[in-house]
């Protein structure tokens, strides 16, 4: 990246270009996100939880993630969504938003967790050069007829 990224709370005003994001992937499209249900989901998020952090360059939103620090299980953090504008990808945002997540993460604990869908190999791939392993599945979790690859990515189990 040759601009400096800014990474900030997602505000209000930034929801719209972060749904635009969303709405205009043909992964999200594939689970039924439009630009009016990614706002929906994003305001909803706002007011529940502050770990949706928007990343600027050249004064634009150019990608977001949104994670929760103790998620699942209650021990270890969830990332949530992670998308980044088309403008921006393969400029290594995706992994400077994830280390931003990863290091707040396990801050407070051991371990973070994701989802990544079966067909999304390009995302399966990013997220094991980043050192997440697949652990399970969950057939038929979000929408029949898809099944999504837990990934895991750890520094050790959550008891000494």
């Amino acid at each position: 990246m040759n601009s400096a990224v800014l990474i900030r709370p997602l505000k209000m005003f930034d929801v719209p270009a972060a749904a635009e994001i969303v709405a205009g992937n043909a992964l999200w499209q594939r689970y039924g996100m439009t630009f009016d249900r990614a706002q929906e989901v994003l305001f909803e998020g706002l007011k529940r939880s502050s770990a949706i952090y928007a990343a600027r360059l050249d004064e634009q939103v150019a990608g977001f993630i949104w994670f929760d620090l103790t998620g699942t299980f209650y021990h270890s953090g969830y990332i949530r969504w992670v998308a980044v504008h088309p403008d921006f990808q393969n400029r290594g945002l995706g992994k400077i938003l994830m280390n931003f997540a990863e290091e707040k993460i396990f801050a407070v604990g051991p371990n973070v967790f994701l989802l990544v869908s079966h067909f999304n190999t390009a995302a399966q791939r990013f997220y094991e050069r980043l050192g997440y392993r697949k652990v399970g599945e969950l057939p038929d979790f979000y929408k029949a007829g898809l099944t999504e690859w837990i990934y895991r990515k750890t520094r050790g189990p959550i008891a000494p």
